[in-house]
This record gives structure tokens, C-alpha cells and sequence, in this order.
């Protein structure tokens, strides 16, 4: 099997919802799934390719993008268990030099403890355990924002909303992974495509989703042997169907193509939801999928009837969707072998890192920090305001210059400025200037639109093509000179988007 582990660092906060309804508190998965980055790459490819070799790619199976989890540069995080319970009001896990770690000796595994506990216990929920024991959860943030009223340019009324979003500055690994009959060369352009600096999430053409994805060596999970029992610890959302397609939450051996196994309801453990995901492609919702939660563990009793059964569902999965990350299951883990976990010593990345830390409590830090943050904006804001009005100056001159009235289209179309916006959320800093005006420019003095001329500012000097006025305009060191050095990057990108969306609103 083809695989290639990708590490993701977020640039910029993100935002991946877990539920599509509109009302009511956002709230935002704690890890990337998969569909981000299919999505990804599916907007580079799926225009340019055949209806089969678009269905073999993007909606087979036969190429899985797995759901991005927490990685501390070493150790990658596993979605906890639902099988691990503690006592109730006793700790379980202790925290020594930013490090939080799970106390073996705390916890209970009830795959291999049925009888029922003297004292109560509870069920450990959330997070993510590493091999060596830490206990990690992805930092997010709640921000509250308003839409703004077009015809006002204020706050509109009763407009306020939510973003739940991970913050920038955390890492995360993600598996790309296709069947042995995937053409090499396909799968290595799918993997250049999602490498560089990419937009994940909602909300792109703001300030959200902004991360950097590079390639990687990582081991997958390893591969445990059947002793008579059989325990699938699932690391991602499981979706199932019955044999008329419905969905189903009780799952059966032959959804594992593990038949001659039984399922041990005593010890299977599970949690459900269910949620709409959005697809930015067609602009809408797709059909509402019923999961069964990442950690969730099933355990079946028995031999399956085919001897490869456990390895072929150890790697590809089970279920529908496992393009987009769902369906993928860890087969006989070590963590889960015995009563107690048995954990590696503590990883030499965990000792140097540490734990993401969560936002300064301290409300003057907090607000001098977003002080800081609106200040920038509040620049490019001024910025855009006045070179769209430049622009708007030297259209009508270039009019009057030579000679067209005002009922005719002149100068670069809306489609042109709306592709100078897709470029701009697709990079930062320099590499849009350069991707606009360097040598392989998509602005240049003898393209449609941007080869109209414009009286120069200075009388006497022979007029200049569009092309060249903008590109001394938009000179990336023009734009950021008042920008701090570790925003000019983002302000440069959220300036260029920003103005070609307004001049593309007023065309």
C-alpha cells in the first residue's frame, strides 16, 4: 500500500465545524478532517480529469486523505479510548512541567474488567493519548463577530455570531494513502498538490484557515495479532449502512467482512453523532451522515472465515466515506491489551515542547494582544479603502484618455479580479506579488484588460500600460512598510483579497 504522512502547522486559527446548524453555540472539531484536504486537492484535479478516473480518486476508496491528528514532532495522538474509565472525583492524570500525563495505575480498562467496581467509575471522554502515556487537547478559541451591513458598512442588527476555531501555532500529522493498483505517478502529484502553504476550513477569505503542509516519515499504527479476540479501537467516525443503504449505528461482523466472528456487546463501547457536512464545490450540503465517534472500540470473539481479513481492515477500513478519513480502525492495539495501559517512557519532543499552551488568562494581556491584532487590519483596511479609490481615478482617466464612453467594458473584468482574489487565498506575502507580477505574471502589460493605458501621474511622461501602474502600486514593501514583520505576510494576502473583492463588487 502507497502511504505518505503529512505534517500540517497552522499558520493562521481554523475552523472546522462539527455540526452544520446555524443556531445555537458553534462548536469546532478538535482535530482536521480528512474532506479538508481532499477538498484541497480535489480543487486542483477534478476539473481536468475523466468521470472515471474522478470517481477512482476522489469517491472509490482506493485514495484515503485520514483525519489530521495532534503530533508533538515524534509521538502522533489516538483519539481516547471509551473503554479507559477512572474513578469518579480521583485524578487520573497529573501535570509536571507543562507536560499533562495519564496515570496508568488510574485507569481502568473495561475490555479486560467486566465485574462490576467497589468504588464508582466514570468514563474517560475527549482528548488524545500518545504511546508514551501524555494526554493532549487540540487549544481552540471562541471569537464573537458580527456581519456587516453593505449599505451601512456597520455592524448589522442582530448579527451576531461565533467561531469556535484551533488555534494557529499547533501541529498536526495526516495520512495520504492509496491501494497498491494506484498509478504512482497520480498519487505523487496528489501529495505535491497538497504540500506548501494551503487554506483549510471555513472562512477562508478572511483571516482564518491559513497552514503550512509538508512531507514527512511516520510510522502508521502498528498491527496486532488476534489471541481468540478481536478489538477494533476505531480513529476515526465509523459510517455504516444496512443492505437498503440506510445508516446504522449497530454495527455487525460482515460490515468488517469478519464473517464466522461474533461481536461482544459487554465489551464494545460506543458513542454517536450525526452531522452535515458542507461542500464548498457544489455550495451545499450533502446528505446527513450517522456516525459512530473516533474511540469508540468494538470487540468480536472468534476466527473470521478469510485468514487476510484483520490486515486488509487494519489498513483500508471499513464503512462508507473512507476517502475522507471516516472509517479508519486500529486493529488489536497495544494500549488496549491489557488491564492497565502500558505506556513508553515519556517522548524526548514532549520533554522539549511540552504542551500547546492555551491563550494568556491574564484580560490585559488578552486585550493588548487583540489590540495588536486589530491594529494591522485596521491598516489594510485604510489601504484598500484608498487604493480602490485610486484605481476608480485611474479607470476614469484611462476613459477619458482614450476615448471610451462610459456604456463600454474597459479595463480588466470581473472574472479577472475575482482570479487575483483566488490567488491571494491560496499564498501570502511575497509569493502573490510575485505570482501576480513575476515571470510568469497573471498581470502583464499585454493581457486583455490590463494592457489599457493611463495617463502618466507626472506631465509630460508617455502613458503606461494598467499592468505596470499596479505592479508599483501593489509592491509588497509598498503595502506592509507599517506593518509589523510577523503580520506582513498576512496583511499583504488579506489586502490583495480584500481589494480585488471590492473592485469585483463594483463592476
Amino acid at each position: 500500500m502507497k502511504r505518505q504522512a503529512l505534517r500540517i502547522d497552522l499558520l493562521e486559527d481554523c475552523i472546522f465545524s462539527a455540526r452544520a446548524a446555524t443556531e445555537g453555540g458553534h462548536q469546532s472539531l478538535d482535530r482536521i478532517p480528512g474532506a479538508a484536504l481532499l477538498g484541497v486537492a480535489a480543487n486542483q484535479f477534478y476539473s481536468d480529469l475523466n468521470r472515471r478516473d474522478a470517481y477512482t480518486l476522489f469517491h472509490s476508496g482506493k485514495l484515503r486523505f485520514s483525519d489530521a491528528m495532534p503530533w508533538d514532532g515524534g509521538l502522533l495522538g489516538w483519539p481516547v479510548p471509551l473503554c479507559w474509565h477512572y474513578e469518579k472525583l480521583g485524578g487520573y492524570k497529573e501535570i509536571e512541567q507543562n507536560i499533562t500525563r495519564l496515570k496508568a495505575d488510574r485507569l481502568v480498562n473495561r475490555l479486560h474488567d467486566s465485574d462490576e467496581q467497589q468504588k464508582q467509575i466514570k468514563q474517560l471522554r475527549g482528548g488524545y493519548v500518545h504511546a508514551d502515556g501524555r494526554y493532549s487537547q487540540p487549544a481552540r478559541e471562541l471569537r464573537l463577530k458580527t456581519a456587516i451591513a453593505p449599505e451601512t458598512g456597520r455592524a448589522a442588527e442582530a448579527q451576531l455570531f461565533g467561531y469556535d476555531a484551533l488555534l494557529r501555532g499547533q501541529r498536526f500529522m495526516a495520512f495520504i494513502e492509496a491501494d497498491d493498483d494506484m498509478d504512482q505517478e497520480q498519487f505523487d502529484q496528489i501529495v505535491d498538490a497538497l504540500t506548501g502553504e494551503r487554506f483549510l476550513g471555513r472562512s477562508r477569505s478572511a483571516e482564518y484557515g491559513r497552514c503550512r503542509i509538508t512531507k514527512v516519515d511516520q510510522a502508521p499504527p502498528v498491527f496486532g495479532e488476534s489471541n481468540g479476540v478481536i478489538i477494533l479501537w476505531l480513529l476515526s467516525d465509523l459510517a455504516l449502512a444496512d443492505a437498503f443503504g440506510q445508516p446504522k449505528t449497530e454495527p455487525a461482523p460482515e460490515d468488517f467482512a469478519l464473517e464466522g466472528c461474533q461481536i461482544d456487546w459487554s465489551r464494545t463501547f460506543l458513542r454517536t453523532r450525526r452531522y452535515s457536512p458542507w461542500n464548498s464545490a457544489r455550495r451545499g450540503y450533502d446528505s446527513e451522515r450517522l456516525v459512530i465517534e473516533a474511540g469508540s472500540v468494538i470487540t468480536l470473539s472468534g476466527k473470521p472465515d478469510h485468514a487476510d481479513a484483520l490486515q486488509r481492515l487494519h489498513e483500508k477500513g471499513a464503512g462508507l466515506y473512507r476517502e475522507a478519513g471516516l472509517g479508519r480502525i486500529w486493529v488489536n492495539p497495544p494500549l488496549l491489551a491489557t488491564a492497565r495501559p502500558q505506556f513508553d517512557e515519556l517522548s524526548l519532543y514532549a520533554r522539549a515542547d511540552g504542551e500547546v499552551k492555551e491563550p494568556a488568562n491574564d484580560p490585559l494581556i488578552q486585550w493588548l494582544e487583540r489590540r495588536a491584532d486589530i491594529d494591522w487590519r485596521e491598516t489594510i483596511e485604510t489601504l484598500v479603502r484608498e487604493h480602490l479609490k485610486n484605481y476608480r481615478q485611474a479607470i476614469l482617466q484611462a476613459r477619458r484618455f482614450n476615448g471610451i464612453t462610459g456604456d463600454v467594458d474597459y479595463g480588466p473584468s470581473r472574472s479577472q479580479w475575482s482570479k487575483v482574489g483566488s490567488i491571494a487565498r491560496d499564498q501570502s506575502g511575497q509569493a502573490i506579488f510575485n505570482h501576480l507580477f513575476g515571470d510568469h505574471a497573471y498581470i502583464k502589460p499585454e493581457g486583455e484588460g490590463w494592457n489599457i493605458e493611463i495617463p502618466a501621474e507626472e506631465g509630460g511622461q508617455p502613458p503606461q500600460k494598467l499592468a505596470d501602474w499596479l505592479k508599483a502600486k501593489l509592491a509588497f514593501d509598498t503595502i506592509t512598510g507599517k506593518i509589523p514583520d510577523a503580520h506582513k505576510n498576512r496583511a499583504y494576502a488579506l489586502f490583495i483579497r480584500m481589494l480585488a473583492d471590492r473592485i469585483t463588487d463594483t463592476l
